[in-house]
Parts: structure tokens; sequence; C-alpha cells
């Protein structure tokens, strides 16, 4: 009974990464704010959002890559730059690139392989990816069908797409499970903790209950409501409920109450 109560749900740990040439193609090193390792052998590069690059090799070069118009405005709708950081290296021998993230969290890397057609993550999610076929990082539209799941469903209107490539790394934080839906199966979940989806799944939203659970339970007057057949990635921590926790300088002063001692 207990097995099929918790059927497709599954801890996310840090895969094994695959053989690059006698080397690693990726370590994952640390627990919290992690940095991925990326060895390169001579012509190997990686891309990476700008700002993300923490150590490198002394051969190994970085170009800026913008694509065509619509690639950068897709980009900067999706959360991203409009740039991306092409690291290669370019010595005759082993380099290598790290890359981190400017949130402490987990690195989360995606095979795309395994992702048919297009990954919708939180606009932001996608740190880096790996491959000689470039990793497509552009903006979707929410997928909830109905005019409440729009407005109500707590999704931006615009949502980061993913597509090709090899590896695609996501930022998280806290712990990362995954839920994968059969057709038609409903999961209903806090929309801020939902980090990346398979694109077949669809999303609507339900009406917490009564006006006591609305006002009071502390999730607003709509869950989360996705519908399978397809994968979901979800996060513990998500970066709103931390900002939550410190408000922004002056906030709560704004009213005067402030215990700055200004009486006069």
């Amino acid at each position: 009974m207990a097995s099929e109560l918790w059927a497709g749900f599954e801890l996310w740990v840090p895969p094994s990464a695959p053989d690059n040439d006698g080397l690693p193609l990726f370590e994952i090193i640390g627990t919290t704010a992690q940095i991925v390792q990326f060895p390169l052998n001579p012509g190997q590069s990686v891309t990476c959002e700008p700002g993300a690059m923490c150590y490198m090799n002394n051969g190994c070069r970085v170009n800026i890559k913008s694509g065509g118009l619509m690639d950068m405005i897709g980009g900067a709708l999706g959360g991203e730059s409009p740039w991306k950081c092409v690291y290669t290296n370019k010595t005759q021998g082993p380099g290598y690139a790290a890359f981190t993230t400017d949130i402490p969290g987990v690195l989360v890397p995606i095979d795309m392989n395994n992702i048919d057609g297009k990954l919708r993550c939180k606009r932001g999610a996608w740190v880096c990816s790996t491959g000689d076929q470039e990793t497509s990082v552009q903006a979707g539209f929410n997928p909830a069908k109905s005019m409440g799941g729009q407005c109500c469903g707590g999704l931006s209107f615009i949502l980061q797409e993913l597509s090709g490539g090899q590896y695609s790394f996501l930022v998280a934080m806290g712990t990362v499970i995954t839920r994968t839906l059969q057709a038609g199966e409903e999961f209903i979940v806090d929309t801020n903790s939902i980090l990346a989806m398979t694109g077949e799944i669809e999303v609507d939203v339900r009406q917490v209950g009564s006006c006591g659970a609305m006002c009071c339970a502390g999730e607003g007057a709509f869950n989360t409501v996705l519908t399978g057949p397809g994968k979901v990635w979800l996060q513990s921590m998500p970066i709103e409920k931390l900002r939550a926790l410190f408000p922004k300088p002056g906030k709560e002063g704004a009213d005067g109450g402030g215990d700055d001692g200004g009486g006069e």
C-alpha cells in the first residue's frame, strides 16, 4: 500500500557523469552554493550565463555569443541575459572551467537527451550547458489553458524553455524531488516550488478550500494543479520563500514605526 502511495516520487540525487574521453563530463562540488567543474579536452567548450564563471585554467578563453535578434529577445524574456559566454580550452592538453550560481543553491543536471521536446523551467533557472549542439534557451508562455490558471496559478506569464544540447544545469534551493505523472494524473503543488517540468504537463488552478482556508492556510486562494503525463522537478526552499524572510531595508520603518530613534 505504501509503495503505491509514493509511486512516482523520487528524491533527486546528482547522477553519475558520463565519460568524456577518459574524464568525467562534469563534477559537482560542495553541498550548498555548489560549483560544477568541467574537465575540457583540447577544443572543447561549455556555455554559461554571464557572471557564472568561478575559475578556469590559463589556456581557457571566453567568447560572447548572442545569436540572432529573436534569440536575444527570447533569452531576455526567459530571465537570462541576451548574451551567452562560451568557454573553450585553447591549449593542446586537458583544461577545465568551473561555474557557480548567484544564489545559495544546488545545481541540477538535466540530461537533455531524455527530454522529449522542451523543458519548461522557472525564469532564470538555467546556469550552463554542455555539448557540441548548443542548448536553446528561449522564452515560452505559461502553459495554463484557462484564464484562472494564467492569472492565479502563480507562474509567470513567461517561462524559460530549454531544448537540445547534451546536459543543462539548473539552479534550485533546498531539497529537490521529482514526480513522474501518468496520463490524466493530477498533482497539487505550491507554485513557487516548481523548478521545471516537461512540456506535456498541463497547468491549472484549484481553490484552496473554504474562506478560512484561503485566509489562514498561508497558501493564498488557489493551489496549482499539474496534470500528466510528464515529469516535474520540485524544490523545497524556492528563492521567493527566502526573500520573504528578509524584507527590503526600510520596509518596516516606512510608516514611521522603526527603531532608529528619530523621534523629533
